[in-house]
């Protein structure tokens, strides 16, 4: 039970920054029902940027030309990095990661009952953190960002906002001279470059040309504050993530999902307690009988009728008391995540040609021991709708998803308009699968 609420609990949690370097899992404050964002030192990275103007239509050829690119740099072994794709309007590339067990990783946070939502390059989360602090160095028609690890300098060039180059640059040694020396020759002063790193001999850098320091630079490790994620994100930044899934991510689903999954929890939960309270009472009810009537005259007994009420009284209470405990455990077996994602999923497939958006959901009741689903939502129009009625009943694990309410709605108290709709549907778990089939466009093309 326990194993079980700590991987509810890690998915709930808010995800914890930290950092990850040549010491691996070693040095990681991972603890059961937490959430890491992990942070990838540039240390365990080999990053590319694609030529402008090839021919890259979609992410397999992107994974494909960076494996091709990589393995001729970098022998065979590159053909097992594991690899985070970016793009960033005309431009592209990827980072590989090297000298870590990416499902190694994996399978230990899970034992640990640690759940991993982020694997994010160090340059990267840094310009998506700095970008929107720094606007007008975000923007400029040429602009860098130098992130040095002791002994070693990643370079970034933007060029009006978009990524132009990124290197690497072993230092001759961790010390800021060493350092001096090899920005010297890159920064200009129509350039802007903004510097943050640490594990060098000092903390400030003598001036160059359009060069500013951010932080000291003789930390021994860095400041988790500086890769925060932006609550304004800049459109530009490039997001790679190791462990991402594929396709547009449903964060804005996945909060109030996963709240309602954790009321039905809460629910069921109430409901046993009760059960068990009132089996309880009714204990204390029969006790006090049986006493009064042990305090009676020996010649008068309890009545036939009278015993058979109180047994059948404390049998009803106790099949109320079972009944609760038996939805609670099918709840608590349930595959919360899988179901949760399927919702997720259909949710976000359901965009019209007119530009209706995501499906807004506003409710979600299941109850386990008739394996019956509820769906409380709001739609952009009765397509809409329609089509997630007909993307679930072709998922594994669905039947039976019937619209049973479909009505015009006044705003919501969160603003949200569109056409209230209640679905209920069939579930059989165990066939349930995280990955929906893509919905169905031959109601699109109805006029």
């Amino acid at each position: 039970m326990s194993r079980w609420m700590n991987s509810l609990r890690a998915r709930l949690a808010r995800p914890r920054l930290a950092w990850l370097d040549a010491a691996g899992l070693e040095a990681l404050d991972a603890r059961p029902g937490q959430a890491l964002d992990l942070l990838v030192s540039e240390r365990l990275l080999q990053h590319l940027v694609c030529e402008p103007g090839l021919p890259l239509a979609d992410e397999g050829a992107l994974r494909a030309y960076a494996r091709q690119l990589l393995s001729h740099y970098f022998g065979a072994a590159a053909q097992r990095w594991p690899l985070a794709p970016w793009r960033a309007g005309a431009a592209a590339g990827a980072s590989a990661l090297h000298g870590l067990d990416l499902a190694g990783l994996r399978a230990t946070l899970a034992a640990r009952q640690t759940a991993l939502r982020g694997l994010r390059p160090a340059w990267a989360a840094l310009l998506q953190a700095l970008a929107p602090q720094h606007p007008d160095w975000a923007s400029a028609p040429h602009a860098a960002l130098a992130w040095v690890e002791g002994g070693l300098l990643c370079w970034l060039e933007l060029r009006a906002g978009r990524v132009q180059a990124l290197s690497h640059q072993r230092l001759a040694a961790p010390t800021l001279e060493a350092l001096r020396e090899a920005l010297s020759e890159r920064c200009t002063p129509g350039q802007p470059t903004l510097l943050l790193g640490y594990g060098l001999d000092a903390a400030e850098l003598p001036a160059l040309p359009g060069l500013r320091q951010l932080a000291p630079l003789d930390g021994k490790a860095p400041l988790l504050a500086w890769f925060e994620r932006p609550t304004a994100p800049w459109a530009q930044a490039p997001r790679p993530d190791f462990v991402a899934p594929a396709g547009p991510r449903p964060a804005r689903l996945a909060w109030p999902l996963a709240i309602c999954g954790a009321l039905v929890l809460a629910t069921a939960a109430w409901s046993a307690w009760q059960g068990q309270k009132h089996l309880a009472q009714a204990g204390e009810q029969l006790a006090g009988l049986q006493a009064r009537q042990s305090r009676q005259a020996p010649a008068v007994k309890p009545s036939q009728a009278g015993k058979r009420a109180a047994a059948g009284q404390e049998q009803q209470l106790q099949a109320q008391q079972q009944a609760a405990a038996a939805e609670l455990q099918a709840l608590l077996q349930q595959p919360w995540g899988v179901l949760l994602a399927n919702v997720e999923q259909a949710g976000m497939g359901g965009v019209t040609p007119g530009g209706a958006g995501a499906l807004s959901w506003l409710g979600l009741d299941y109850a386990a021991a008739r394996r019956e689903l509820r769906l409380e939502g709001l739609a952009g129009d009765q397509l809409q709708a329609l089509q997630l009625v007909e993307r679930l009943s072709a998922a594994p694990g669905w039947s039976e998803v019937v619209l049973s309410r479909f009505q015009a709605a006044e705003a919501t108290a969160q603003g949200l308009r569109g056409q209230r709709f209640d679905l209920t549907a069939k579930l059989r778990p165990e066939l349930l699968r995280e990955d929906l089939a893509r919905v169905s466009r031959s109601r699109e093309a109805q006029p």
